[in-house]
């Protein structure tokens, strides 16, 4: 276990790397908010795409074989990148479709990694588990945009994104050291067809409460606030006159608060109902990401940063946690396919929505809009469903009815 936290903060690590110097390369050389938009959409995106894939994948192979490879994969397209980018490479195009085929490589054994979370510790720990992989995500997220300034400027782009495809070879050899197999249950459909079987994972989150619910709120989540993470680059050197290293600095700071707020909620929810921690971090949201979007000085843009790096991993752990609590062992990887779907393609079209209104009017504009979307649509989802409290905090288990899965799907779907 803890060889794979650590090389998992090497991978994650890396990740950000990559992220921050591509994004700032793109920033620097277009100054469009779309197409540096399109550098976190394309490390993104295809969960929307691959996730179902490596879902199958997750509940019928040993899910430590599928996630070793899939990092392997990951690392192999990365070489790729490094090299485009020693033989002078900068067409925005090009970079980001290398970054999207890597990418969906990793997409593939996302699945597998999250559902042999539950394997790993007893249910009553497993919200710390999810919280020990929001710790390394956003141990990265500090150290790789840093360390990605340095090694920018020490050896160039090329080489700095190699230490990325290193790290995930890092990653696969501890995922192929642990002595365990990760195989799947057996379930009812084992023998049934791919389409079959993908239908049944789309149908068990449907029919759960607590999957249904928890999968809703990270699709308003990513569809409103997420974007603006993607959009840090452009921001500081649209409206600060920033490069590399301030947007580092910014992504770093969300990294701290990230942290910080892994471990409050995790305290909390031992203290607190889950629906009532939801509830208010709806407000805490909206209101910093309205004072990020108007933020006067770096200084006030670093700290809001910090704050909404809290409240994004506070919410990510709690209905990610949910979502692994209610489903069924025997198609975990599939509804956590479904899960990792619907975050990335919705972070997609929230990318691309919030990037064009940047470049339409500017990005305070954009972002005020995405806040105030949030607080709207989580008031429509309390009001649709009446027992949405009760499917958070674990108290209903019941099927939910056809009529109460079609208002909420109109929910997911604005």
């Amino acid at each position: 276990m803890r060889l794979l936290l650590g090389a998992s903060v090497v991978s994650d690590i890396g990740t950000w790397v990559q992220l921050i110097v591509v994004g700032s390369l793109v920033a620097a050389d277009t100054g469009s908010a779309v197409q540096t938009g399109l550098v976190a959409l394309a490390t993104f995106m295809p969960q929307g795409i691959a996730a179902p894939v490596g879902g199958l994948l997750a509940d019928r192979f040993d899910r430590r074989k599928v996630f070793a490879y899939a990092l392997l994969g990951q690392a192999a397209v990365t070489t790729g990148l490094a090299i485009a980018l020693g033989l002078g490479v900068r067409t925005p195009a090009v970079l980001t479709l290398l970054i999207l085929l890597g990418s969906a490589a990793g997409s593939f054994g996302a699945p597998s990694a999250a559902a042999m979370q539950p394997d790993l510790v007893p249910p009553e720990e497993l919200m710390a588990m999810v919280s020990l992989g929001v710790y390394s995500w956003n141990g990265g997220r500090i150290i790789g945009p840093l360390l990605g300034s340095v090694l920018v400027i020490a050896i160039g782009p090329a080489w700095t994104i190699g230490f990325n495809a290193f790290s995930f070879i890092v990653m696969a050899t501890a995922v192929a050291l642990l002595r365990r197999p990760f195989r799947p249950h057996a379930g009812d459909d084992a023998d049934a067809t791919v389409r079959q079987r993908l239908l049944t994972g789309l149908r068990t989150v449907r029919s759960n409460p607590g999957c249904f619910h928890g999968v809703t709120l990270l699709v308003l989540f990513n569809l409103t606030l997420v974007p603006f993470m993607g959009l840090i680059p452009i921001y500081v050197k649209a409206e600060y006159e920033g490069g590399t290293s301030m947007a580092g600095a910014v992504a770093s700071a969300q990294g701290i608060g990230a942290i910080i707020g892994g471990f409050l909620v995790t305290w909390l929810a031992s203290r607190r109902s889950r629906s009532s921690l939801i509830k208010g971090l709806q407000f805490l949201m909206a209101g910093g990401l309205l004072a990020y979007a108007w933020a006067p000085t770096v200084v006030w843009l670093v700290g809001c940063a910090a704050v909404l790096g809290g409240c994004v991993a506070a919410m990510f752990i709690m209905t990610s946690s949910i979502v692994q609590r209610d489903a069924p062992p025997h198609g975990r990887g599939r509804v956590l396919s479904v899960m990792q779907a619907a975050m990335g393609i919705c972070y997609g079209l929230g990318l691309l929505f919030i990037g064009s209104l940047g470049d339409l009017i500017n990005l305070h504009v954009a972002f005020s809009a995405g806040a105030v979307l949030m607080l709207a649509s989580f008031a429509l989802l309390t009001m649709r469903s009446r027992n949405w409290r009760s499917a958070i905090d674990g108290s209903d288990q019941t099927t939910i009815d056809p009529a109460g899965v079609q208002a909420l799907t109109v929910v997911a779907g604005d």
